[in-house]
């Protein structure tokens, strides 16, 4: 199903300079335009802004030509918190940075200085700088991808290697958000058969040579796993110990009850009764299933945590997922040149990959750095809107032209069914 259309959205289309029922583009400084846009109006963001230093747009509110890096580091965390404004609360942020080499700087009478890291043939880790940066502003960064180029451009240098990879970038603005792991699962490469007979074979499979494997699959432990010889209960979705202590803290204040009172109603002692109160990341404990299910009752808990503290029942066994494996934090995707005005376009292969995981059916994705629209193109597959900042009136104009003829002839329909 296409998009559909919300207050917020027909919001954001009232601000835009060029509109469509499917996208907002806006002509300006991200830093500045992005006030515009309704607060939490926006899914997930995925964006490369321009490298420190590589190219100049030629424009006075372009960002990646500042006189050093920490003002580049920090242009790049004035836009992120204007994106975090218009960032719905379970929202991320995939950001795609390229690194720099220093010349001719950090010389102090034709000598490098003794300390600090600014000097000829630095990598100066700006990504990581920026990374850094906006993990002080408050964002969590919850991965580092590689994104490895195999056709990467080779290098003229021969004391160093050539660089192949960029990371990008999984940022959140909560500790919990939306993310689809089951949309980017891939194929396992081994069935449950033969895990199963590998992990069986013990010294003579996968553990061969390796001593403490070995141990590992000869254990009972491991055995009654591989053959199914017992049941296990999980809660998968489980919150985190502290948060479920302040929880438990305040029904307790509202019922007027002591620690040592519920303590003494579990028949518990007291200090393993406190564990379960404790807001302190080393000493809260969640509280065993039964004993959860006796607190409700004790306490008058409301509904509030009942899903996520559901128990799943199963097979200890040695299987693989059935949807398929976690892709992991590597992307081999290659580099592809355009037949429009841009230095640098974003290959839609990692597009596609990243807003698969992260923009819901329905969702509106941002890039606050649209250059010629790849994340919109993206976007439009998944059936979601698109939100784009550029402050060049030539990639707006570019990118409108092509959406509008691939939307109306049902172009991204059909990526979207096919993805």
């Amino acid at each position: 199903m296409l998009a559909p259309m919300t207050p917020r959205w027909d919001r954001v289309q009232q601000c835009a300079d060029v509109r469509h029922s499917r996208f907002a583009l806006f002509l300006g400084d991200a830093r500045e335009r992005l006030h515009d846009l309704p607060t939490e109006s926006i899914n997930t963001c995925l964006t490369s802004p321009p490298y420190w230093s590589a190219r100049d747009y030629e424009h006075p509110s372009q960002i990646g030509q500042e006189s050093d890096i920490e003002k580049y580091v920090q242009s790049l965390v004035e836009v992120f918190a204007a994106v975090r404004d218009a960032l719905r609360d379970d929202g991320s942020i995939w950001l795609n940075l390229g690194d720099s080499y220093l010349n001719g700087v950090g010389t102090v009478n034709g000598k490098p200085p003794e300390k600090g890291w600014a000097r000829n043939k630095q990598l100066a880790l700006i990504p990581f700088r920026a990374a850094l940066a906006l993990q002080e502003d408050g964002w969590w960064v919850r991965n580092a991808l590689v994104w490895h180029k195999p056709n990467a451009m080779p290098a003229s240098v021969r004391d160093r290697l050539t660089n192949t990879w960029e990371p990008v970038f999984l940022l959140t603005k909560s500790e919990r958000y939306y993310f689809d792991l089951d949309r980017i699962r891939v194929p396992h490469v081994t069935s449950d058969a033969v895990e199963r007979r590998r992990a069986e074979n013990g010294a003579n499979g996968k553990a061969k040579g390796q001593q403490d494997l070995r141990r590992w699959l000869n254990s009972p432990r491991h055995r009654s796993t591989i053959d199914g010889l017992k049941t296990v209960r999980r809660r998968p979705n489980a919150p985190r110990a502290v948060e479920l202590a302040a929880y438990l803290r305040e029904a307790l204040e509202r019922n007027g009850k002591s620690i040592g009172w519920v303590a003494e109603q579990l028949g518990l002692p007291f200090e393993r009764a406190r564990h379960y109160f404790r807001t302190d990341e080393i000493g809260s404990r969640l509280p065993p299933e039964d004993t959860w299910l006796r607190l409700k009752a004790l306490l008058n808990l409301d509904e509030r945590y009942d899903e996520v503290m559901e128990v799943e029942v199963g097979d200890n066994v040695f299987r693989n997922h059935p949807k398929g494996r976690n892709p992991g934090d590597m992307l081999a995707v290659s580099l592809r040149g355009s037949a429009h005005p841009h230095f640098a376009t974003m290959p839609r292969p990692l597009a596609d990959q990243c807003l698969k995981a992260t923009l819901p059916d329905g969702g509106i994705c941002l890039d606050p750095f649209m250059g010629l629209g790849t994340t919109g193109h993206a976007t439009f597959a998944l059936g979601g809107n698109f939100i784009g900042v550029d402050v060049q009136q030539l990639y707006l104009d570019l990118f409108a032209r092509e959406a509008e003829e691939a939307l109306d002839t049902g172009l991204f329909d059909a990526d979207r069914l096919a993805s």
